[in-house]
């Protein structure tokens, strides 16, 4: 593949997590971009023109492999672990929602990057900067197109100043792509600006992306492109349809064949010889959707063996043994992370636009089994579920469905239910010790500790917390007699001594609420010596340290 001669090689890039993550195959999207911050010299905004083509034309799209500068979620873990800290935010992911669009639109009007930066920062929610990588590049669609262009200097801005990554810039843009059909009501020429961001000239997003946008988009970018703009980048275009829709005809070929014989093989074999990494996304695609069938095949007579709802969670455990297989490190490797993520958010948004009304529910329970499964087998880090959910990919619908794999897979994702920030995690440590007096089940106690991950100082903070309920409900003997049966499994005895020294720490601010704490805490030591969870030397140690 020829690369793109770069005329001031030593203009910043959009960042240098995207330049240091992309491959040969896509360096063509690394194109500079003139005076970074002026808002001056910078390409307009157009459906790639015939100069962002001219020099690939030749070259198939469909051969890029996946760059890792495209996936949706860098993460290297199935699920959130004790080293990985909540996300503190200020605000709540609503408020910053508001906030962050009325921030785009005084932009728009003052073009102040400087200023956009320093109030981006001071909302305290990096968290939830995909978000605003969605806000603004919707915002951008509604401007003139003097206003529209100064969004591509504010986002490498962003980028050069820490307040963006690479794949929250591509998480923002694919909630944009999952919804296009719907922006081109208010905005008609919304396909075509979108694919422009994708443009060498504009040097925005890695123009991997391109090969991996949904066949109707394109078609719609190509429709409108109309015979009075016939160039180069129509025929790109018309050109990677064409192999994109033969690609997706062979496919489905391929994948009846898969489940007819229930062996991988033939498929692998086949999508080595075809050579088109850059489709592979319509795999995973392609498999699920297949998996929704419940209507037994001509050539498989084992599908008769199953009912409707017995023929679909056989498929799916076909599927996602399959997608296992194909995802599995190693120099025969078919599917990236990049072709997983974007595969299951297009299935999100396809289901959502698709699934009929009148088996809506029935289905909606098959793709929480998939996703779920695909959480397990660790096909999907559950990061994945916390940002679709949080970005609406689905809609409502599938918010309701990533809601509900969440609460199936609490070992991976509890620790990032609802926003993952630090209120969230403070309030479900609030819930699990209401819950635990409600009901006295240590046992259930425990599993929600280990699903939450918590690391080493968090788990003294529960245990301090679990004391002052116990003290509050003058149950210090329950309170004791938990956390010694679970000790060993959920906490160590060092972390037990950091709770009791928080909680003497803190004796002064609880006496305003609590008159009677230092009374209390004193009766819950001499309890824990009592019961045997502190030694008889620890009440010396304490009686010295307390004034």
């Amino acid at each position: 593949l020829k690369l793109v001669q770069l005329s001031n090689p030593t203009t910043p890039l959009i960042s240098q997590e995207i330049a240091a993550e992309s491959t040969l195959m896509t360096a063509a999207a690394a194109a500079p971009f003139g005076e970074v911050g002026t808002g001056r010299n910078h390409k307009t905004l157009q459906p790639l023109d015939d100069l962002d083509v001219d020099e690939e034309e030749s070259c198939s799209f469909a051969r890029q492999i996946s760059p890792a500068s495209c996936r949706l979620v860098e993460c290297s873990t199935p699920s959130p672990t004790c080293a990985d800290p909540p996300d503190d935010t200020r605000l709540e992911f609503e408020e910053f929602r508001k906030r962050a669009a009325s921030l785009a639109e005084e932009y728009f009007c003052s073009q102040d990057i400087d200023g956009m930066i320093a109030s981006v920062a001071s909302l305290g929610c990096s968290a939830f900067h995909d978000e605003l990588a969605a806000i603004l590049l919707r915002a951008s669609l509604d401007q003139k197109e003097e206003q529209r262009q100064t969004v591509v200097p504010l986002f490498i801005a962003l980028c050069e100043k820490g307040q963006l990554t690479a794949s929250e810039l591509s998480r923002g843009f694919e909630k944009l792509v999952l919804n296009w059909s719907d922006l081109q009501l208010d905005v008609p020429g919304a396909p075509g600006l979108l694919v422009s961001f994708l443009s060498n000239r504009v040097g925005l997003l890695d123009k991997a992306l391109f090969a991996r946008l949904p066949e109707d988009l394109l078609t719609r970018v190509y429709a409108d492109l109309g015979e009075a703009q016939q160039g180069a980048a129509q025929r790109m275009i018309q050109s990677h349809l064409a192999e994109l829709r033969a690609f997706k005809a062979e496919l489905a070929a391929a994948m009846e064949n898969f489940f007819c014989t229930r062996s991988s093989e033939g498929l692998g074999t086949w999508l080595r010889a075809q050579c088109k990494p850059a489709f592979h996304h319509e795999v995973v695609l392609r498999a699920c959707l297949s998996a929704f069938n419940g209507t037994p095949s001509l050539g498989g007579y084992w599908t008769s063996c199953f009912d409707v709802e017995g023929l679909r969670e056989e498929k799916c455990r076909l599927v996602l043994d399959m997608l296992v297989e194909f995802h599995c490190p190693g120099d025969c490797q078919l599917l990236m992370e990049t072709d997983v993520q974007i595969g299951f958010s297009r299935l999100l948004g396809a289901l959502a636009e698709e699934m009929p009304d009148r088996d809506r529910e029935g289905l909606s329970a098959h793709l929480v089994r998939l996703l779920a499964g695909a959480l397990e087998k660790e096909l999907l880090p559950a990061q994945f579920l916390k940002f679709a959910r949080r970005l609406r990919y689905g809609g409502i619908w599938g918010v309701e469905v990533v809601r509900q794999t969440q609460w199936l897979t609490p070992l991976y994702s509890r620790r990032v239910w609802g926003a993952g920030d630090a209120r969230h995690m403070r309030a479900e440590i609030q819930d699990t010790i209401a819950e635990y007096f409600d009901s006295r089940s240590s046992e259930e106690m425990g599993k929600v500790i280990a699903e939450l991950h918590l690391s080493s100082k968090e788990q003294a903070n529960f245990l301090r917390k679990l004391f002052v309920a116990g003290m509050e409900r003058g149950e210090q003997v329950t309170t004791i007699e938990v956390v010694q049966e679970l000790m060993g499994y959920c906490w160590s005895e060092a972390e037990v001594h950091e709770a009791f020294q928080q909680l003497r720490d803190i004796e002064k601010d609880l006496v305003l609420d609590f008159p009677k704490c230092r009374q209390s805490t004193d009766r819950l030591i001499a309890t824990a010596v009592q019961r045997g969870l502190l030694k008889p030397s620890y009440m010396i140690q304490d009686a010295a340290s307390v004034v």
